[in-house]
């Protein structure tokens, strides 16, 4: 997390091997797979995730603009209908195919 606190992260290209793609693009995929398999992992093990309020609002906007995409190759499953007032994780989540009332019993 303190890598990415530094904007030189953000920018520039990432050489792919043959192609190149914008490191702020990189950076955001890496921050939602990190965020949201570390949810993953936490709900299966009975423990509890937390996001500061800017990371979470950070991660549903990195969802809202891969979501669709990531479902085309069955990365996300369809989303999950949340209340209205749902935090912003819950929604994140739940935009990603996540329940963020998911529990293993």
């Amino acid at each position: 997390v303190a890598a990415w606190s530094d904007p030189a992260v953000w920018e520039g290209e990432i050489d792919l091997g043959g192609s190149t793609s914008p490191a702020s693009e990189i950076a955001a995929m890496l921050f939602e797979e990190t965020a949201l398999h570390t949810w993953d992992v936490a709900r299966a093990t009975g423990q509890e995730f937390r996001l500061s309020d800017a990371a979470a609002a950070h991660l549903l906007e990195v969802v809202d603009g891969s979501a669709e995409l990531y479902r085309q190759y069955n990365g996300f499953a369809d989303e999950v209908t949340v209340p209205g007032s749902a935090s912003v994780l819950d929604r994140a989540l739940a935009r990603s195919g996540r329940d963020p009332h998911w529990s293993r019993a």
